[in-house]
């Protein structure tokens, strides 16, 4: 070996710190038909946790956009935003998909403001007095 030279690095045992299987073992093969399984079903079956999510919220805004039960949507949208925070912080990061964008405390700290904000501002809005109908 000459002088700047590193040596090779020595070969590893897969019990050691290696997690890829030898290629064409067993492992390998089912690794690979699950990858195919994943594939092959909807994005929204994949990120079933983000799908609930934006299907909350969806039916929250559409509550809103009719006028009448705002209050009641917003209180959903909420409400969703915590158990966002709140399956973010159990589920391991390759369970939740795309609901992952930061590190795991950031992203819970997030959403549970949001949510509490939300629900905060909604119940701080007063309800507007009932006038009588005069029958004249």
């Amino acid at each position: 070996m000459t002088r700047g030279q590193r040596p090779p690095p020595a070969p590893r045992s897969p019990a050691v710190g290696g997690s890829a299987p030898r290629p064409g073992s067993r492992a390998q093969a089912k690794a690979r038909r699950a990858a195919e399984r994943r594939s092959r079903s909807p994005w929204f079956i994949r990120q079933f946790v983000l799908t609930a999510a934006l299907a909350g919220v969806t039916l929250g805004l559409v509550m809103v956009a009719q006028q009448q039960r705002w209050r009641q949507g917003l209180l959903g949208v909420g409400a969703v935003l915590l158990v966002m925070a709140l399956v973010r912080l159990t589920l391991p990061t390759r369970r939740v998909g795309m609901l992952a964008v930061r590190g795991r405390l950031l992203d819970t700290a997030i959403l549970l403001i949001l949510g509490i904000s939300v629900i905060g501002l909604t119940l701080t809005v007063p309800i507007p007095p009932v006038l009588p109908v005069s029958g004249s």
